[in-house]
């Protein structure tokens, strides 16, 4: 996550969009690849067609591992945070696009997944916040039930996080003793007793 985390921020859960949305750049990588190869199979070297087959075809390879590769890297990029403050949209390669939503602005979530969602493990889920943008959909994230339950979990813990951020620390617990007079509790270093009025032998 390229977000910096706030004084007092955990970052809590963490994920992506799935491998799948990268899966059309893969099969138009393999293809190309595979034609690249077929290229020196089925071109004799001896054709004076050879050499331009086998440029168009590298040519085309390279074109199609950039087309990959530009996927993948942004679905790298595109990442879903939970903190135990807010969530954080994070989208972009050269031109980066973050998005925060506070959890206490959270008010409905849900998710949602199709069969090969549940079988290759990803879905949507959908937030909808008090802002006038209404609801936002995460599409095709990676672990979407994990990602609900998170932000759900700390939305109800939110109060208690505040709490805890903004608590004043303890005072330093001073050392006492038993004064062996009156038998009434005061402090270490004290030299007479607050009670009695006495000297006090040292430690």
């Amino acid at each position: 996550m390229r977000t910096k985390l706030r004084e007092g921020e955990r970052l809590i859960f963490q994920t992506r969009a799935h491998w799948i949305t990268v899966v059309k750049p893969a099969i138009v990588f393999l293809l190309t690849l595979a034609l690249f190869v077929l290229s020196f199979v089925l071109v004799k070297p001896e054709a004076e067609i050879a050499k331009i087959a086998h440029w168009a075809c590298g040519i085309l390879l390279i074109a199609a591992a950039g087309y990959f590769g530009y996927y993948e890297w942004f679905r790298r990029c595109d990442i879903w945070a939970v903190t135990n403050l807010r969530v954080v949209d994070e989208m972009g390669i050269f031109k980066r696009y973050s998005k925060e939503s506070p959890l206490d602005k959270i008010n409905n979530l849900s998710y949602d997944q199709s069969l090969l969602g549940r079988m290759m493990g990803y879905g949507d889920v959908e937030i909808q916040t008090a802002a006038e943008d209404g609801a936002t959909i995460y599409r095709k994230v990676a672990k979407p039930k994990q990602l609900k339950e998170s932000i759900a979990h700390y939305r109800d813990e939110y109060p208690k996080e505040l709490q805890i951020l903004h608590a004043e620390p303890a005072a330093p617990v001073e050392p006492t003793r038993v004064c062996p007079y009156c038998a009434e509790t005061i402090k270490a270093q004290a030299k007479v007793c607050r009670y009695r009025g006495r000297d006090l032998p040292p430690l």
